[in-house]
């Protein structure tokens, strides 16, 4: 198998694994836990891509979370910061961000798809610059927020945003085509 074959079904294998902030945050329990944030899915991907030989840094940006579930609006703001990967490849860095897995384009997230040498598409949008290893302090949510921040309403919009990304991969494998289906 070919060098990037080989990155494909690593970007593959992290990216299908279910996305949720109430599991790993890092990437040696990903697999053990079976599911994981954002922090996980980079740190697990570039730790893989090390292993393969590449160059391999993480990016974070500011972001800002999804208008749904409700419960979104009981944070005092919705900007939060995003962690992917960057691998060089022929001299140039590449982003790659395995962040969603695919049942959660159901519920209207990017999930990435990757050819193994360019871009993926960013799991959310950036909001301002991309802060790399290097680069001055990381990207801070909230900084010019004046409210404080209330521990309840976070920990409820954490909870209604998982549930809301389970529903989502229901829905999804509900609506999924059966085998034959087209057949009948």
């Amino acid at each position: 198998m070919d060098a990037c074959r080989i990155r494909i079904a690593l970007f593959l294998a992290v990216r299908d694994v279910p996305y949720a902030t109430d599991g790993a945050h890092d990437a040696e329990t990903l697999m053990t836990v079976g599911r994981g944030d954002c922090l996980a899915k980079s740190a697990y991907l570039i730790e893989g891509l090390r292993a393969l030989g590449h160059q391999v840094r993480r990016v974070r940006w500011l972001y800002h979370l999804p208008d749904r579930p409700a419960e979104v609006r009981l944070l005092p703001s919705r900007e939060d910061v995003h962690s992917a990967a960057e691998v060089l490849i022929d001299g140039r860095w590449t982003l790659v961000d395995a962040t969603h897995d695919p049942p959660l384009a159901a519920a209207g997230l990017a999930v990435a798809d990757w050819d193994g040498i360019t871009d993926t598409i960013p799991a959310y949008e950036p909001r301002g610059p991309l802060w790399r290893p290097g680069g001055g302090p990381e990207p801070v949510p909230n900084a010019d927020v004046n409210a404080t921040y209330d521990a309840d309403s976070g920990d409820c919009y954490q909870k209604a945003f998982n549930r809301w990304l389970r529903e989502a991969r229901a829905g999804a494998a509900t609506n999924a085509p059966r085998p034959g289906a087209a057949d009948v």
